[in-house]
């Protein structure tokens, strides 16, 4: 089970919290993701994009969809998408 995530007012945990999340759904160490590099660069599918949303969903409290990820492609965008959108 993912960690709870940190309040959408405090966008560098916000965006750790995202890292690693996105890190767990690939299958990688969360340091080795860079945070403006897009996560289709390293093997985001819509796969992997629909469990990341599931989590985020269930964390988050807002609706997530394949097309934010093709939209906001990379875990900055998705922070700054996510930290405008949250009701938590």
């Amino acid at each position: 089970m993912s960690p709870s995530p940190p309040l959408p007012q405090d966008p560098a945990a916000l965006r750790q919290w995202l890292r690693e999340q996105c890190a767990d759904c690939l299958g990688v160490p969360a340091a080795s993701l860079a945070t403006d590099v897009p996560l289709t660069d390293y093997g985001m599918t819509s796969v992997t994009g629909t469990a990341l949303c599931g989590v985020v969903e269930e964390h988050l409290d807002v609706e997530c969809d394949l097309e934010l990820l093709w939209q906001e492609p990379t875990i900055d965008g998705l922070t700054s998408w996510l930290a405008s959108h949250s009701v938590r």
